[in-house]
């Protein structure tokens, strides 16, 4: 017996295609202000969590999790550029396929360079509280 196989599409998003790819710009102004109101979200769930104490749940899920998706907003602007003026033809779908290719891959990234990361920004606030101690007026 021969099972029909079918094949992965990225014209399809779990039964949404439509509505995005009839969205046209828009998807570019909700994507975008997804991300920005995530990571605004994300930054209230840190206060609270850092008022309850649980600092370590903050340092290694809430603030990896804002990075990535800081990192995302950046590094998604020039495929979307590109996508936009060079292909005109793509669509919404495969966009929002690679803003979500894109987070996964910064996800992977701030996961196993977590460290080095955190090491890299304490030692760029060290060297500017030197400086600032340094330029201080006496």
């Amino acid at each position: 017996m021969k099972r029909s196989m079918m094949g992965f599409s990225f014209n399809t998003f779990f039964g949404h295609e439509t509505q995005i790819n009839n969205l046209g710009d828009q998807v570019l102004i909700y994507g975008f202000a997804g991300i920005i109101f995530s990571i605004v979200a994300l930054l209230f769930i840190s206060i609270v969590i850092r008022k309850l104490g649980l600092k370590s749940f903050n340092s290694y899920f809430i603030n990896p999790l804002m990075l990535s998706l800081g990192l995302t907003l950046l590094v998604a602007i020039l495929p979307t550029i590109v996508f936009y003026v060079v292909a005109s033809d793509i669509s919404g779908v495969k966009i929002m396929y690679s803003w979500i290719t894109i987070f996964i891959g910064m996800l992977f990234f701030v996961g196993f360079n977590l460290e080095t990361i955190k090491k890299c920004l304490n030692e760029f606030g060290k060297v500017t509280e030197q400086e600032e101690f340094r330029n201080r007026r006496r």
